[in-house]
């Protein structure tokens, strides 16, 4: 019998069995600079631990159990609380608290600049509905601004555990955040005591863009949802690319959040993500582990495969320019001595032979379309039939910069960006090149569509 007994699952204690315990703990998953190849912060998540078996209480059960109980306020601050006195412990034995004194291995040989990121929520009434472990600071947007000011009070209570409010980032996830001026307001004060701000999970469902001139970051850490698979999902890819486009304007790094893969983590690197965060470079560890994240091998590593990445991409590049300038001359060669009414049917001739070629087409000096779009599919096979049409002959490309940077730069080459082909709605980049005909010695403009990888 006793056997059997031995055999079923340990209660779980309840959340105030946890809190008049002090069972929580800290993990650590740490943030990259692949640049620096070092670790430059790390991001605190909490766990339960059973007083009785010491067994870990899952962090979605440990928050659902406090939002059960009306404990997620107590909950927090034994979180948050935890959270700081360990990451102290990191650099320096903790004193003053009541604890042992304790220094983990990292306090003697580790960084002394490491960020600590911890996560807000912006709902102070309970635990934020994903439920995902991190520490959560709370702050009551019903609170009346004559209470003393939360970011004060987070700044004294770092400083009590000898941190500096500038070494501690702190992640706003504001997606329940319905006062404007209450978060506005919030994130001043909060920058006023020197604290980093982060807009955590930026492209997920809750998190607009608006918010950014509000809380003006200091980090925008990108959801998981457009980081998983972006080495296959070119509008995820171009998406990340403008959200770091627009950080450079603010002044602010930009976090990969959640990078599980070696292909996810080399495309979010070349996209321009400052900051890399995830499974594949390591797990949230308790503090007597994190020392080993720290020693630089694994970032030093994945930089040296990003270079190794990005020369065989500009190779591959160069390779496909090669490619074109090939096409490009055995085109002008043709169309150099011929006559404009010969133009359509030498554009035909040629364009079978070349499958990466989309549409061919002359224009004159004023950039007017001198030959029909000679393409190389079917126009009348593409959806979308009303918006993608390719361009009748005596089209006006004026405004094109294919056409106007080309001349008044007086370049003898140009290859756009890739953009959306209103002939084929596929994705493209035209080469446009000037020559002129052996009879007139008239100038002439060859654009040259081709499929952009």
């Amino acid at each position: 019998m006793s056997s059997e007994a031995n055999l079923l699952p340990s209660p779980r204690p309840t959340v105030r069995e946890i809190l008049a315990a002090n069972a929580v703990v800290t993990h650590f998953q740490p943030i990259y600079s692949a640049k620096q190849k070092a670790v430059v912060g790390v991001e605190a998540l909490s766990r339960g631990r059973n007083p009785v078996t010491s067994e870990m209480v899952p962090p979605a059960e440990l928050f659902a159990l406090a939002r059960a109980e009306q404990l997620g306020l107590e909950l927090e601050v034994l979180c948050r609380d935890t959270a700081l006195r360990t990451f102290a412990a990191l650099r320096h034995p903790v004193r003053g608290t009541g604890e042992t004194e304790r220094c983990y291995p990292m306090a003697r040989s580790g960084p002394q600049g490491l960020i600590l990121f911890l996560n807000v929520d912006s709902e102070a009434s309970g635990i934020s509905p994903a439920g995902n472990g991190i520490l959560f600071l709370n702050f009551d947007a019903s609170v009346e601004r004559h209470i003393e000011p939360a970011a004060e009070a987070l700044m004294r209570r770092v400083r009590r555990f000898g941190i500096d409010p500038r070494g501690v980032a702190i992640e706003i996830l504001e997606s329940q955040f319905e006062d404007i001026d209450r978060l506005k307001w919030l994130a001043r004060s909060l920058h006023q005591c020197g604290f980093l701000l982060v807009l955590d999970d930026v492209g997920a469902g809750h998190s607009n863009l608006d918010r950014i001139p509000i809380i003006r970051p200091d980090v925008l850490k990108i959801d998981v949802s457009l980081i998983r698979d972006i080495d296959r999902d070119y509008h995820k890819q171009e998406t990340v690319k403008s959200l770091t486009h627009l950080a450079r304007r603010i002044g602010a790094l930009v976090v990969a959040e959640g990078v599980e893969t070696e292909a996810e983590t080399l495309t979010a690197m070349e996209l321009g993500v400052d900051l890399l965060q995830g499974f594949y470079l390591a797990r949230p560890q308790p503090p007597d582990a994190i020392a080993n994240a720290l020693d630089g091998a694994a970032i030093g590593a994945l930089a040296d495969r990003y270079k190794q990445h990005m020369v065989a991409k500009i190779n591959q590049r160069k390779l496909q320019h090669r490619r074109y300038a090939i096409v490009l001359n055995m085109l002008l060669c043709e169309l150099g001595k011929s006559d404009v009414a010969d133009f359509d049917a030498i554009l035909t001739r040629l364009i079978g032979d070349h499958p990466m070629v989309e549409c061919l087409y002359v224009l004159d000096e004023s950039g007017r379309q001198v030959t029909d779009s000679i393409c190389n599919f079917d126009p009348s096979a593409t959806g979308h039939r009303v918006m993608f049409q390719p361009a009748p002959r005596g089209a006006d490309h004026s405004l094109k910069e294919f056409y106007y940077v080309l001349l008044d730069v007086e370049l003898q080459k140009y290859t756009t960006d890739p953009y959306v082909s209103l002939a084929s709605g596929h994705l493209c980049q035209t080469i446009s090149t000037c020559f002129r005909d052996i009879n007139n010695n008239k100038l002439y403009i060859l654009c040259v569509d081709v499929t952009s990888a």
